[in-house]
C-alpha cells in the first residue's frame, strides 16, 4: 500500500467535520498599523464548511508561529519514516529582514494564499488541530474592526 491515500482527504471524514471548520482563506488586502512599531497585517476572508464567511487580521509573525507549532507536531523530522501522526506541511514563505515593509507584505500575498490553500487541504485530523482552529478563528477584535477596502477580493460572479 502506498502512503498516497493517507495524504488525500477522506471525503467521509470531511463530511463529519463541524460547520465552523475553516475550509478556505484568501487575503483580501494588507493594512498598515502604526504605533510604537509599524507593521502590515493581512486582511483575510475565511470561509467555513457551513458556508459562513468572516474577516480576520493576521501578521506574518502569526503565520510563522503557527507553522513552527505545526512543524513540531506533524513534521516527520530528519528520518524519512512517516508515522501515523505526520504529514507533509506546505512551505511557508521565509522571513525577510530588510526592505520596504509594504512591498514585502504585497509580495507575500500570493505565497501566503498558496500556503493557506495547501494547509486547509491537509488531512482532516490536522484541520482539527487547536493551533489551526485558533489561527483562523474570528476573535472579538477581528469582528469589531472594519477594513477600509478589500481590493483583492473579487466580487462574487453571477452564474448565468
Amino acid at each position: 500500500m502506498s502512503s498516497l491515500p493517507k495524504q488525500l482527504r477522506d471525503e467521509s471524514d470531511f463530511d463529519q467535520l463541524s460547520h465552523d471548520i475553516p475550509i478556505s482563506a484568501t487575503i483580501a488586502d494588507i493594512e498598515e498599523k502604526k504605533g510604537f512599531i509599524y507593521y502590515y497585517r493581512f486582511v483575510m476572508e475565511v470561509r467555513t464548511r457551513g458556508g459562513s464567511k468572516y474577516l480576520i487580521y493576521r501578521r506574518y509573525s502569526q503565520f510563522f508561529n503557527l507553522h513552527s507549532e505545526l512543524e513540531l507536531k506533524y513534521s516527520p523530522g530528519d528520518q524519512d519514516i512517516s508515522g501515523p501522526n505526520t504529514c507533509r506541511l506546505p512551505t511557508l514563505p521565509g522571513k525577510v529582514f530588510i526592505g520596504n515593509k509594504k512591498e514585502i507584505a504585497e509580495n507575500r500575498i500570493p505565497e501566503l494564499n498558496t500556503y493557506m490553500k495547501r494547509l486547509l487541504g491537509l488531512p482532516t485530523w490536522v484541520l482539527l488541530d487547536d493551533a489551526i482552529r485558533m489561527f483562523f478563528y474570528q476573535t472579538e477584535s477581528d469582528s469589531q474592526y472594519q477594513p477600509r477596502a478589500l481590493r483583492r477580493l473579487r466580487p462574487p460572479t453571477r452564474r448565468v
